[in-house]
Formats: C-alpha cells, structure tokens, sequence
C-alpha cells in the first residue's frame, strides 16, 4: 500500500544516510590522522633540519616528497569530504522532501480513509434503507396482489365491453348504412312510382380568393348532412338563414366518385328502355362544367357513365343481349342549335336543325349528326371534338364561362336475342351555361348579347318549371328551343335529375338562393312514372322495311364518312333508325 511503500522509502533514506555518515566519518578520521603524520613530519623535519641543517640535503628532499605525498594525499581527502558533505546536504535535501512528500501522503492517505469510511458509513446506510423500502415493497406487492388481480380482471372485462361495444356499434352501422341505402332505394322507388323530378345539389369548394375576402366562418353556405344545406346571407339582418332540403346534396369536400356513384343507377337504366335526362343549373363559375365534363385526370358524369355504360354492355352481350350505341352533341347559342359533331368543311347552310317529336325517343333534333360509338375511349375523343367547337369567353365570374347549353346525347337500342324483343333508351346530358347578372360578369358586345340570351332561356325555364309545379294547363315549352329540347325531360316519359350547382361565397349570396330557390320549386314538378320504349320483333321490321330507301338516298348524299351516323329519328319514327343506319353504313 501507499503507505507501506512510503514507510519503506524512509527506512531506506534513514540507511543511506547513516552510510554517508559512516564514510564522512571514516575520512574525517583518515584526515585527522594524515594531519597528525603531517604534523609529526613537519616537526620531524623541522628537528632534523635544525639537528643536522643544511648538510642533510637529501634526508630533506625525501621528506618534502613525503611532504608533498602527504599534502596530496590531505588534498584528495579534503575533496571527498568536500564531496561527501555535498553528497550528505542532497541526501538531506531529498530526505526533507521525501519527509515532506510523505507527510503529504500521510494526510492524502488519511483524508482517503476519512472519505473511504464515510462512504463505507453511507454505504450501510444505503443498504440498510434498501433493506428497508425491499421490505416495504414486498410487503405492499403482497398487500396488493390481490388488488392487481382483480383490477387486471376488471381490465379484462372492460375489454370485453369495449370489444362488445364496438361489434354493436359496427353493427349498427350497418344497419345504419343498408337502413339507409335501403331508404334511398325506397325513396327513388316512390319517385319513379309518383315520377317527381329528383332534384341533387353540389357545393362546389370555395375558392382562394373567397376564403381570403370571407374566410372559412364567413362562407355562406353550410351542408350539415346529405339532404339539408344551410345558406346565411349576412347581409340580410331580417331573414339572414333558409334551410334546403333535396334528394342529395354533396358539400365542398365531395368527390366525383360520389357523384357519379349516386347517379349510376339512374344512368345505366338507359339500356332497360328508359329516357334519362340529367341537367348542371346554377350561376356561372358554380362547377357545372365541372360536374358534368370534369377534368383529364378527374373526369365528370358524362365520361363516367360512357364508361359504365360499356362496362354493362359487355355483362349483358354475355346474356345473349345486343346493343348498338349513338352519340350526338349539339349546343344552343343565341337561340339557335349548333351541331358539335359537324366535320371541318361539311355544308350545313341547308340543315335547319327543327326540334321534332319522336313516339318513342320524344325530342330530337332533326339533321343533327349521330355517331356510332363502340368504346368509352372513343366517346371521350369525339365529346373532347365536340367541347373544342363549344363556345366561350371570359367574365369576372369565370376565366371559362360557357357561352351556350350544351346537350350530350346517347341513344342505346338492345336486342334480346333470346325473346327478339328491341328496347330503345335516350341519356341526355345536359351542361347548362351559367346565369348571370351584367352588371357583375362585366360582359361587353357580343358577349353582353349572350348573356341575355343565356339569362333568357334560363327563365323560360324557370317559367316553365313553375308552372309544371303549379300544374297549369299550359306549359311554355315552345317560348325557348332549351326547354322545347326539354320537353319530355320536364314533363315526359322520362327520368330527370337536375344537379343544382352553388358557389359556398357571401360575394355570390345572392345567386346562390336564387338557384336554390329555382330547385326547390322543380323538386315538386310530377313527371309521371317513365315507361320502358319496347318495340316488338315485328313492328321492328316494319319500321326497317319502310325507312331503307330513305336512309339509303341520305347515304348517297352524305357521302362516305369516319363513323357511320345514325339516320335521324324523324325519317325513321323510332330507334329503328340506328339499325337502318347501321345496315346502310354497311353497305357503303
């Protein structure tokens, strides 16, 4: 240990020094007694130098060489004790430091085992605490074993509640979920029974501009479930709230899937016989478009449903079915109809494009190009022609506002292979422009002109739909070519759906009552339930034999064309037209 080695240390100086001491005595005496002989030779010489004087020359040359011997000798004495006195103070020296190293050491070493015993001391404290809260511990996990025990097994039941809980509440979602599509299903049912115009509204998502002029508290409208929207006209301190009730009302967050996916139905009852009519109202820039076209990668009702419609075709031909599908655009600029399908340089300055009336198809536009179509992608490219031909322009309501209705139609005639039975459908999809007030879609010149025109046509079909409500005698379909277009759509042998689309922003307040209001008044409007268009095997071939020459001399005068147009439905009386059309198209 420390101070093992320290003990150890000072013995050995202890030696040393009584070594050095020991020596220094040894030559001390060494050199008394050379100064003693020197002394004695020193006498001796002088007694003989006096005895015998100059005469003994040599006796005193020998003795001053011993002389000087002895003075060497005393000299290198001198020295070591000169060397070894040096030698005695270092040793001294380094005796006081190991002393003093020592001491130090001592005090180290005690002031360790000061602290060693303290800690030692704090140790068995510790210790003797550990034991103390050991036993506390164990004495209280014994006195609660038992509590845990049973508070695991109430955590255990708990669980199980929970668990019950949540199988009841996915339960009663389902429920909730088939009670409800079960409601809907029924609903739709007594519509078709009763024939009511089914009425959805779509709140379309506020714009950045909105959000930054009202905020999202300022917003006016307000969809707090699927049937109910809420408009708060805050500048109205009368009467600022109205409540709206409709068949289906999609908020701001809505995606086209849900659209599509409530009217699907609807849509896909074409190819049972059914006319369908589905309409976009609302103010410009309220998504209407939107609804209806979409974007590329998010496309709207139309381009679903082409899909869709195909997608039931293909299940269908597998159950012996065959249908042949057509496809016509047209819009309504300024009061006059616009063939969307016309090919670049064709010659229409002959076509007068009437609006006829068919027995089976109801409204049809006479002339109007009519394509066959075989698959959704071809669909989409002959709607994105016809969308290129559209007209528009841009207001302070919308950078793309339409400038005229547009109506999307497809005719689906089925056979039934297996009973020879035809059935004829009609879907009209129809993308309305947008009302508009002049003064804030600062329209100039011909723009102003549509305007008019739009806003025109879009109250005579408010007028007719108010009287469809009030159940007059006389409706004024013929006032507009829109509504006249509408005729059976509005107060036929159909099934309509009207989408109202609304903007959510208090700067639009006002437009967006005025619409909720026209939809409310056309959700009373009794269409009458719609009847299948059935035409039997040999009334079929009748109409055929008597319309082939008539669809063989326009053939002639049409002229060779990409996709084979359907005759249309005037010349024929029915949907034997398109297979009269499809048998000449053969032919050439």
């Amino acid at each position: 240990t420390l101070k093992s080695e320290l003990e150890e240390t000072a013995i050995r100086n202890d030696l040393d020094m009584e070594r050095l001491r020991d020596q220094i005595a040894e030559v001390t005496s060494e050199r008394d007694a050379l100064s003693a002989e020197l002394g004695e030779k020193s006498q001796t010489l002088d007694r003989v130098q006096s005895e015998q004087g100059a005469s003994t020359e040599n006796k005193t040359r020998h003795l001053e060489e011993q002389v000087e011997s002895l003075n060497f000798r005393l000299s290198e004495t001198q020295t070591m004790l000169r060397e070894a006195k040096s030698g005695l103070k270092r040793e001294a020296k380094a005796r006081e430091e190991a002393d003093e190293a020592m001491k130090e050491a001592r005090e180290a070493a005690e002031q360790m085992e000061q602290e060693l015993d303290a800690k030692v001391e704090e140790l068995t404290q510790l210790q003797t605490e550990y034991a103390t809260i050991k036993a506390q511990v164990e004495d209280v996990e014994s006195r609660n074993t038992e509590k845990i025990a049973a508070l695991e097994a109430q955590l255990e039941e708990a669980h199980k509640a929970v668990a019950a809980a949540e199988e009841r509440a996915t339960e009663f979602a389902r429920k909730y979920g088939n009670e409800f599509y079960m409601r809907k299903q029924l609903h739709n049912q007594l519509q078709d029974m009763i024939g009511s115009l089914r009425v959805y509204c779509r709140v379309r998502p506020a714009s950045g501009q909105e959000l930054a002029i009202d905020g999202e508290n300022g917003l006016s409208v307000n969809v707090p479930d699927d049937t109910t929207a809420i408009v708060t006209d805050r500048d109205n301190e009368k009467n600022p709230t109205k409540h709206y009730e409709f068949n289906m009302i999609y908020g701001p967050d809505s995606s086209q899937e849900d659209v599509f996916r409530d009217t699907e139905p609807l849509m896909t009852s074409v190819l049972d016989g059914f006319n369908v009519c589905i309409f976009a109202y609302g103010q410009s820039g309220s998504g209407k478009t939107y609804t209806m076209e979409g974007s590329a990668d998010n496309p709207g009702l139309t381009f679903r449903a082409m899909s869709r419609l195909f997608e039931v075709v293909a299940e269908r031909q597998e159950q012996g079915h065959q249908t042949e599908l057509y496809l016509s655009m047209l819009e309504i600029y300024n009061e006059t109809i616009k063939d969307l399908l016309v090919e670049p340089g064709e010659d229409v300055s002959k076509k007068k494009y009437d609006i006829l009336k068919d027995s089976m198809l109801g409204m049809y536009v006479k002339d109007l190009n009519s394509v066959a179509v075989h698959t959704a992608s071809h669909v989409k490219t002959i709607v994105q022609q016809g969308n290129a031909n559209r007209k528009s322009a841009t207001t302070n309501l919308n950078e793309h506002s339409s400038r005229s209705h547009m109506v999307v139609t497809v005719t689906a005639r089925t056979t039934d292979g297996n009973t020879g039975e035809t059935w004829v459908g009609k879907l009209s999809l129809v993308d309305l422009a947008g009302s508009e007030r002049l003064a804030k879609s600062d329209t100039k010149g011909q723009a102003a002109k549509e305007s008019m025109a739009i806003n025109k046509s879009l109250t005579t079909l408010g007028t007719v739909v108010a009287a469809l409500a009030g159940g007059e005698k006389h409706i004024p379909y013929r006032d507009s070519k829109l509504t006249y277009l509408l005729q059976d759509s509005l107060g036929g042998n159909s099934k309509t759906l009207m989408f109202v689309n609304v903007s959510p922003a208090q700067y639009n307040v006002k437009e967006t009552i005025n619409s909720l209001n026209f939809a409310s008044r056309a959700k009373t409007v009794a269409l009458g339930k719609a009847t299948k268009n059935r035409e039997t095997a040999q009334a079929q071939i009748n109409k055929v034999q008597t319309t082939l020459g008539a669809l063989q001399t326009q053939a002639d005068n049409t002229g060779a064309k990409k996709s084979a147009p359907a005759a249309s439905p005037p010349q024929t009386k029915g949907p034997s037209a398109a297979g009269g059309a499809k048998k000449a198209a053969g032919r050439r």
